[in-house]
């Protein structure tokens, strides 16, 4: 039995008066910041010791990291214990990249959420000059954002943090209509399934690319000849280690769907690359008119269409009495 279809019948709905079932669920709101619109990506501000700047959330990426040469202006010092643990950090089709020591800024703050002296990796990072994603000092990825459930407001420009107590496999996050789409977690990746020609194929939950994209290598895409795709529109390019860029041909699907959501004549970007963890990329394009919960501990995202009137399914409380530090391994975060 294919995974996705044992995760659907393991869940199952108690829904009573078209409330939640679990009255006792309460959710502790870790922070709430301001989603910026950085160029065709969305960031929020991060405190790094005493300065502001800009870091991309990015679901896509497995790390949080910081760009060196930032790092490098900010004088933060290096963690000289992390040379053990060194791994090249890579983007899309990227096998390669120059080593950097974690350093440990003193403060590493997102809004209400400051974690202190905390490791951090470093990367060879940019962007064009020209673009206003080059203000970015970094990306924040899923070793942070795993450990929360994380509400993605696009549209009202909003980034939330959320802890959840005695919420159970029958949590859901709003009270109006939404999709409930489960997922894999694998290798710091979230990955669901979609519809391409009625052709199931795994695809990568990525805040951190503003298009979505299907590989050549896709099952949907083996019996079209290359002939049938419409020219070379563009390039698609890593802000990691120097840019790596791909040709982006263009191909007309008679049926994409994602959840319950299903679009005719989808015009998709495709990509000549392995993405390892799945066959197609879900970006922004997608997720920037919607409102978006990604439930890591049940493994599951909710999608709603109608953002203005998703409410709150539960109560929002402000702490645990046992809630004091949220991170360990050699670091602090506590909320302010």
């Amino acid at each position: 039995m294919k995974p996705s279809i044992l995760i659907a019948l393991q869940i199952c709905f108690s829904i009573t008066a078209g409330k939640p079932s679990f009255a006792d669920c309460s959710l502790v709101k870790i922070t709430q910041m301001p989603l910026v619109e950085l160029g065709n990506h969305y960031a929020v501000m991060v405190k790094i010791n005493d300065v502001m700047r800009p870091m991309i959330v990015d679901t896509g990426a497995e790390i949080t990291t910081l760009n060196a040469s930032e790092t490098e202006k900010l004088k933060l010092p290096e963690d000289l214990s992390s040379i053990a643990n060194l791994r090249p950090v890579v983007g899309i089709g990227q096998t390669k990249a120059d080593l950097y020591l974690n350093v440990i800024p003193a403060i590493f703050g997102l809004g209400d959420l400051i974690y202190r002296n905390r490791s951090t990796t470093v990367a060879n990072m940019g962007f064009e000059k020209k673009l206003k994603e080059s203000a970015s000092i970094g990306l924040i990825g899923d070793d942070i954002l795993s450990k929360y459930d994380v509400e993605f407001d696009f549209p009202g420009k909003k980034l939330n943090l959320y802890s959840a107590y005695n919420c159970y496999d029958t949590f859901i996050p709003w009270t109006e209509a939404y999709a409930r789409i489960p997922f894999d977690h694998h290798d710091a990746k979230i990955v669901v399934d979609i519809d391409l020609n009625k052709e199931r194929t795994r695809a990568i939950v990525d805040t951190g690319n503003n298009i979505s994209f299907v590989s050549r290598q896709s099952s949907a895409l083996w019996n079209i000849p290359d002939d049938e795709f419409i020219e070379t529109k563009g390039t698609s390019t890593s802000p990691l280690n120097g840019g790596t860029s791909f040709p982006v041909r263009i191909y007309r699907f008679e049926k994409f769907k994602v959840g319950e959501e299903t679009f005719s004549n989808k015009i998709m970007g495709i990509i000549d690359v392995d993405l390892l963890t799945g066959t197609a990329n879900l970006g922004l394009d997608y997720f920037k008119t919607r409102k978006l919960w990604i439930s890591y501990r049940n493994k599951v995202m909710f999608v709603s269409r109608a953002p203005s009137l998703s409410n709150l399914a539960y109560p929002v409380i402000d702490r645990m009495p046992s809630e004091q530090s949220l991170v360990a391994n050699h670091q602090t975060a506590h909320r302010e």
